[in-house]
Formats: C-alpha cells, sequence, structure tokens
C-alpha cells in the first residue's frame, strides 16, 4: 500500500486574506512495511533461483546458502544492503543409504569417518572463482536490490518524517536540540540549528523530503514569530551552504 503523507505546517492564526491562497504543504511519497517485505522476498526468491534456497537468520540479518559451498552465502541486512560471502568450514552429516542427513544414524557415520562430514569448500576456492560467481550472482540480483533498497530508504523516511514536526516545534520553542543532548536557549542557536539540520541531510528524494518539511516548518512557525529569519540571514547562508540547493522559503 502506497501512503502518500502531506508534509506542512500552517500558520494556526491566519488572516482573511490568507484563506485565499493554496494550502501550504510538501509532499512525498512513503511506501510501507508491506512494501518494503515484499520487495525483500522478491530479493530471496531470486536467490532461490539461483540455488541459494537454505535460508538462516543471523545477527539481525538473512543469510542465504547455496548448496555448493564454494558459491557462498548471501547476507541480506535489514538496513537494504547485501554482501556476498565465503561460507564457513561447518560439519554436516550427509545422508547414508540407512538414514537421513543430520540425523543420529548420520552423525555415527561420522564417528568412523569424519572427514565425510566436513564442509569446507567454501575456504578452498579460488579467489579468482569466487569472484567470478559474486559478480554473476550480483549482477543477476542488482535490479531486485536496488528496489528493495529503495523501499527500506522509503519506509524509514516515512518513519522519520512522522515525528519530525513535533521535534522541530521542541527545538524552536523549548530549545531542544535536534540532534545530540544539551539546550539550546537563545533563537539564535535554534536558528542555526534549524539551518544546520536543513543543510546536512543528503541530496537525494529521501534528503529532500526532510529538507521539505524543515522548510515548511520554517514558512508556517518561525516566519510568523516575532524572530523570523531576514531576508539578510537566508541569502548568508545559502552562499555558505554546501547543500545541492538554496534554502527555499517562498510560500507555494
Amino acid at each position: 500500500m502506497v501512503i502518500v503523507a502531506l508534509l506542512g505546517v500552517v500558520l494556526a492564526q491566519e488572516s482573511d486574506d490568507d484563506l485565499d491562497d493554496p494550502e501550504v504543504s510538501e509532499t512525498v511519497i512513503v511506501y510501507s512495511k508491506e512494501e518494503m517485505d515484499r520487495a525483500r522476498e522478491a530479493v530471496i526468491q531470486e536467490l532461490a533461483d539461483l540455488g541459494y534456497d537454505k535460508v538462516i537468520e543471523k545477527d539481525g540479518a538473512i543469510v542465504l546458502r547455496h548448496q555448493q559451498a564454494w558459491k557462498g552465502d548471501v547476507w541480506l541486512h535489514d538496513d537494504g544492503w547485501m554482501r556476498i560471502k565465503r561460507q564457513p568450514v561447518r560439519l554436516e552429516a550427509p545422508a547414508t543409504p540407512f538414514s537421513r542427513a543430520n540425523t543420529a544414524g548420520a552423525w555415527a557415520g561420522c564417528i568412523l569417518l569424519p572427514f565425510r562430514c566436513v564442509r569446507a569448500g567454501g575456504q578452498f576456492v579460488s579467489e579468482r572463482k569466487f569472484v567470478a560467481v559474486e559478480t554473476r550472482t550480483t549482477e543477476r540480483i542488482a535490479p531486485d536490490v536496488s528496489t528493495w533498497g529503495d523501499r527500506v530508504a522509503d519506509y524509514r523516511t516515512g518513519q522519520k518524517l512522522d515525528g519530525l514536526p513535533a521535534r522541530l516545534e521542541a527545538l524552536w520553542l523549548r530549545g531542544e536540540p535536534l540532534e545530540g543532548e544539551g539546550s539550546l536557549a537563545s533563537v539564535e542557536e535554534r536558528k542555526e540549528a534549524l539551518l544546520r539540520y536543513w543543510e546536512t541531510r543528503t541530496d537525494n528524494p529521501w534528503g529532500e523530503a526532510v529538507r521539505g518539511t524543515v522548510e515548511a516548518f520554517i514558512r508556517g512557525e518561525v516566519q510568523s514569530s516575532d524572530t523570523p529569519f531576514t531576508d539578510d540571514e537566508i541569502a548568508s547562508f545559502n552562499r555558505r551552504s554546501r547543500a545541492g540547493r538554496a534554502l527555499d522559503l517562498e510560500r507555494r
């Protein structure tokens, strides 16, 4: 399900003329957790088609293991990135004519012939051969991994945006910093914190969504206060800012 999050702060007190203006808002598409999970499942299915069909959960990640040890493990991390690693040396009791794999009967055979139960192929495959399979696997799943990473970023941006207006208000009214600890006592410190937070967002769609929320807050709250940003302050900030674009406080 796609959720359209309307981001913006509208003045609580508006003049009659203001009521005729279009509502000030910023719009960003935020995908739900279901979309994020569905994108990850597409990656898992693609890997299963390649033979990485044994799923293990470990250290906050999903590990997909190929039955051919030399082809390695694929790690899918919760933050939307993946890596391919060599499989570790491990013990497995192979099936015998009299017992299934990893049963008591199979493990009894390991006592007699222990070398049959050691799986070390992932460690002894040559670097060239491993890099080749790593490259092929990465190229095959790259589109699905990219989509999954985008859905993770979308979902986490949505979570951040949900609470951001309240955090901006706490900064402006009570001096509670957006990042770090302490208290910002003066209006100048709070203004600087707003500008610094806006400037340091990443220049991508998710960072732009956060910047849009900050701009909407400044337009709706700060600029209607007794201590708004002056034109000179904004111009000076834009000259020295390293952001990919200028801070824009024009009403929409």
